[in-house]
């Protein structure tokens, strides 16, 4: 994982202590305005937005001016029962934030669960959202943020049976290439319908710009892949990502010999089980 380039800053609460009593000891005890890269572990109990670290750190803008990278929800508990609070107000305090990166679920208590409202985001570059299941509504809410600088996004959409929802058509907006101009690092993992996806970028317009295509951590198999060799050419890609596949050892074979100087990762082949495939990360 290349999180913030460099060395990165982290709190985490641990025990009975709150949240708001390590954070602010950290910045009691750490120069906070030099501080590039900040990841955000547990904050209490994780599967409850009560005490999340949004309000404080949004509030808190002002003593980390240097801010460039935040990661929240960097824990060990199953991805599934980590929950975040609405999150505009990090992105509203910190315009000079190039990647956020959110580990769990948005909150599926609200009638339509996303990480964030609509909103303008002058600097972010990077977002990676890694979901056990990816509300089409959190979906639907990227779509209608203006991110200009946007390179790099990653979404796992997940399983259905923890509200990974999404179809392929619910990613329509994007495949079309003109939601962030300069995007050229795509990941859509960890996803049963990878088959399904493969399928909607195999002439989509998004392609063209990109360096690096990621469908990885799902269950692609040899539908999938014989749609992306019927396809665009791909020869502009530096690496297309599908490790964690259910690919046959005849279509790999295909794989790796239809697109010179292209970096296709093929490993972790995965074998289905009474016929049924998984994803990499599901709880």
């Amino acid at each position: 994982m290349e999180f913030g380039g460099g060395l990165a800053e982290r709190i985490e609460c641990l025990g009975d202590v709150a949240f708001e009593t390590v954070f602010q000891d950290f910045a009691a005890t750490v120069d906070t305005a030099r501080v590039t890269a900040l990841v955000v572990g547990r904050w209490g109990d994780v599967s409850q937005t009560e005490g999340h670290p949004g309000r404080l750190l949004a509030q808190s803008a002002d003593r980390f001016p240097a801010l460039r990278a935040l990661f929240l929800g960097d824990v060990d508990d199953e991805i599934v029962y980590v929950e975040h609070a609405d999150l505009t107000p990090i992105l509203d305090a910190y315009p000079a934030l190039e990647e956020l990166w959110v580990r769990g679920t948005p909150d599926l208590s609200q009638k339509t669960p996303r990480y964030f409202e609509a909103m303008r985001h002058p600097g972010l570059r990077r977002l990676v959202l890694q979901s056990g299941g990816l509300h089409p509504e959190a979906i639907r809410a990227i779509s209608r943020c203006d991110l200009p600088e946007l390179r790099h996004l990653e979404l796992y959409l997940g399983h259905p049976d923890w509200c990974g929802w999404a179809k392929p058509e619910d990613l329509a907006w994007l495949v079309a290439g003109e939601a962030f101009p300069k995007l050229d690092h795509l990941g859509l993992r960890n996803s049963l319908i990878q088959d399904g996806i493969a399928a909607a970028l195999a002439h989509a317009p998004v392609v063209a710009g990109l360096r690096v295509l990621d469908l990885s951590l799902g269950a692609l198999g040899d539908d999938g892949a014989q749609a992306l060799l019927h396809g665009q050419p791909l020869d502009h890609l530096a690496l297309l990502d599908l490790h964690h596949h259910y690919l046959s050892d005849a279509m790999q074979d295909r794989l790796r010999s239809a697109w010179l100087g292209v970096d296709v990762d093929l490993s972790d082949a995965q074998t289905e089980s009474r016929g049924r495939r998984s994803i990499a990360v599901a709880e």
